[in-house]
């Protein structure tokens, strides 16, 4: 324990600037002492302020200077007691007599009031005979040397600078300062000043120091428990990190391996082909073979009976030799299909792109992440995407139109059953959600959460978070790729629940116009998920989106120029809106609101109203017109262009939402009073 206060003493009484004993030691407020010198070179240039080498506070420079700091005394007193602990300890215990100044003999004791050592006449003459030395104190040097009188009790006096020769016994409260027994009457009177002896005072001091000092100590522990806290976690994270590093190279291996997979697939399906375009070649040819014979002979035996051959000959196989030319003049020759010798791959641009990613990177428990930028492209949340779409599939789906067959329809049964249906989106366990805003008179507004199979599992309570007048009517849902699943109830809103459908936390959204404000927006409908995993709601009234992270926190809008009532989003991050029965148009915008294409009403269909949009792997748009079957209801696909590209089905009332499934083999539909589910044939 000796040692370690040791140390601690050796450290305070080194100036932090020059590494060396400090020299007239002056302290900083934030108590870090240095020598004078070093201090006034260290503010060289400093006006004002003057920022500590060690803690990096700044503090304002008194008006007389750097000199104007409070002298460190404690540190002065340090200095002296290693100091005397050195002569005392060493060979030649010879010094300086602070009475006599004789050089010549050795210490024989050490006086306090004199703050120095004297030699042996004058520690049994004169301090013990002189008036003027009686009352000093004086301890033999062999008391020190053995340790039995402690080195901590040799305290030099310290006398006032005013009065020469007056030790400074007093202690004034109202100043803060010591005084001898002259200041007290002269410039400190007590009439007017607090004033008390220095060792009661002191005291006093002592114990409030001490106080504080527990109280520090707790603070200290704590600090040291986090700073072990602290190397632990960067202990977990090294760990961590190598096995996220050796996780991804194992994801990165499956990936290949299912490229390799997929490689070897479709090589088998090239050979397929190629070996089907082979037969067809080698029948054409067997064919074109055939006429190339029947051409040979009847040309040769033409030639033969024309030439060398006898007018016997000739008439008797002139009938037959006439109509077979007459057959092969008239044959129209065969011929093959040049398309069978053309093969070709084209590679899917889309496949790996825009964002190629193996899985998604995230820091902390699941109770608390955030989302990291993994330096492909800006990811906000960790792993936060809409239903999942594996990467590998894109380009192996047939996009545009295709073949689509109504395999499960439910939602119209019982006190559960839809009754105004909106909005769509799977969980992750599979299930399927629909917004329902329930007829303004009798429905109930609720959001719905089916099993496969079609039963319902359990209802979110919409009401959550609501004020009192306000209402909700459900109408867009989204589930990003932890579970939380976010709807818009045309209020000033979003609310957020976990995988179970129970109620978590709710934010509101900001336009371009009151971003810096805290004035809320109403009606918010349009809702997706980018492909950094943001949110992206639709403003109704202010004609805006708004992309947030899903701990709400705003991070962008844009205006545009029409209702966004439903919105998508492409592969390369464009926006597909539709006014969701607002008026009657469609558009595809760049991510800024820029119009790209104008999704214009279909040939043939009487009433364009669309609503729910969804986009395949290829950037193929779906929409849901929101009429009956004879006005036109049914889902239409578009290209990214904006081409109208056909119908998908008209087997659907008054359809709303759509979300595709099951990579991209499924659609789900919300219509008015049911769920709708088609497969891909």
């Amino acid at each position: 324990m000796a040692q370690a206060k040791h140390v601690v003493t050796k450290d305070l009484t080194e100036c932090g600037i020059c590494l060396l004993t400090i020299e007239e030691p002056k302290a900083l407020p934030c108590l870090h002492s240095y020598c004078l010198k070093c201090l006034s070179q260290w503010a060289q240039g400093k006006k004002d302020k003057v920022r500590c080498p060690i803690c990096s506070q700044d503090f304002p420079i008194p008006p007389e200077g750097i000199k104007g700091f409070i002298t460190n005394f404690v540190i002065n007193t340090l200095k002296d007691r290693q100091e005397l602990v050195e002569r005392l300890h060493a060979k030649d215990t010879r010094a300086p007599c602070s009475c006599c100044g004789a050089t010549d003999s050795k210490a024989e004791a050490y006086c306090n009031d004199c703050g120095g050592f004297i030699c042996v006449d004058c520690a049994r003459a004169i301090h013990s005979i002189a008036l003027v030395f009686q009352d000093h104190k004086t301890i033999p040097c062999v008391d020190l040397q053995s340790g039995k009188v402690d080195i901590k009790s040799v305290m030099k006096k310290q006398c006032c600078k005013e009065h020469k020769g007056q030790v400074l016994r007093f202690y004034c409260k109202t100043c803060g300062v010591l005084l001898c027994h002259e200041c007290t009457v002269i410039d400190h009177p007590a009439s007017s000043h607090s004033l008390v002896n220095l060792k009661h005072a002191t005291k006093e001091q002592r114990s409030e120091v001490k106080q504080l000092m527990k109280d520090c100590n707790k603070i200290q522990d704590m600090v040291d428990g986090s700073l072990k806290s602290a190397d632990q976690v960067l202990h977990n994270l090294e760990k961590s990190l190598e096995k996220a590093k050796a996780e991804l190279h194992q994801a990165a291996d499956a990936a290949r391996d299912k490229i390799t997979q997929k490689e070897k697939e479709q090589e088998a399906e090239l050979s397929q082909a190629a070996a089907v375009s082979t037969k067809q070649i080698e029948a054409q040819k067997e064919s074109l073979q055939m006429q190339q014979t029947r051409l040979q002979t009847a040309l040769q035996m033409a030639t033969e009976v024309t030439q060398i051959g006898s007018d016997h000959d000739l008439a008797l196989v002139f009938s037959s030799l006439k109509d077979n030319l007459h057959q092969l003049r008239d044959m129209k020759p065969g011929t093959v299909d040049e398309n069978l010798g053309e093969m070709k791959f084209t590679t899917n641009p889309s496949m790996l792109s825009p964002t190629p990613s193996l899985g998604s990177v995230s820091i902390g428990s699941s109770k608390s992440r955030a989302p990291v930028s993994t330096g492909v492209k800006e990811e906000e949340t960790s792993a936060n995407s809409t239903y999942s779409k594996s990467s590998l599939s894109r380009g192996l789906i047939h996009g545009g139109v295709g073949t689509w067959k109504l395999i499960n329809q439910f939602g119209d049964q019982g006190l559960q059953k839809l009754q105004k249906g909106r909005g769509t989106a799977v969980t992750q366990m599979g299930d399927f959600i629909a917004a329902d805003q329930g007829h303004h008179l009798s429905g109930q507004p609720m959001v719905l959460v089916f099993s496969q199979s079609g039963n319902v599992k359990y209802s979110l309570d919409t009401k959550q978070g609501l004020k009192s007048e306000q209402t909700s009517r459900p109408w867009n849902v989204v589930v990003s790729q932890d579970g939380r699943i976010f709807i818009t109830h045309r209020v000033s809103n979003i609310n957020v629940y976990d995988q179970n459908g129970a109620y978590k936390y709710r934010f509101p959204t900001k336009s371009p116009s009151n971003v810096s404000s805290d004035a809320q927006d109403t009606m918010l409908c349009g809702l997706a998920l980018d492909n950094q995993g943001c949110l992206l709601v639709g403003e109704m009234k202010q004609k805006y989106i708004s992309k947030h992270r899903l701990d709400g926190s705003h991070v962008s809008s844009i205006k545009v120029t029409i209702t966004p009532g439903y919105i998508a989003v492409t592969s390369t991050d464009k926006l597909i809106v539709s006014n969701g029965g607002w008026s009657t148009t469609a558009q595809v915008l760049d991510p800024t609101g820029n119009i790209l294409q104008t999704l214009n009403r279909p040939s043939g269909v009487s009433l364009w109203c669309p609503f729910g949009i969804c986009c395949t792997a290829d950037d193929d748009i779906y929409i849901a017109n929101h009429q009956p079957a004879s006005n036109g209801g049914g889902i239409y696909c578009y290209s990214i262009s904006g081409q109208y590209m056909g119908c998908i089905t008209k087997e659907v009332y008054r359809p709303a939402g759509l979300t595709l499934i099951e990579d991209e083999n499924k659609l789900l539909v919300v219509e008015e009073q049911r769920v709708k589910i088609f497969s891909r044939q």
